[in-house]
């Protein structure tokens, strides 16, 4: 409505609350772990010579231990 503001911060600063990024920061490590064990498992299926059941095997891997990060670091 005319002449109303967003509330001010007392502290005089502009900076963002710090829980802003949290967000951004479990999707990263949902795609960072998928993507990551996934390239290790498609390493070793390269190496054994099998048809991707490794790379399957790692990016369900990567996702489970992006979520215990999310859960550990983030709390959520």
């Amino acid at each position: 409505m005319t002449g109303q503001e967003p509330p001010r911060n007392p502290s005089g600063d502009d900076q963002p609350p710090p829980d802003t990024g949290m967000g951004m920061t479990a999707v990263a490590y949902l795609i960072s772990g998928m993507l990551v064990w996934g390239a290790i498992g498609w390493l070793v299926d390269h190496w054994l010579g099998t048809k991707g059941i490794f790379a399957g095997i790692g990016a369900v891997v990567g996702i489970g231990g992006g979520v215990y990060l999310i859960v550990r670091r983030l709390g959520a």
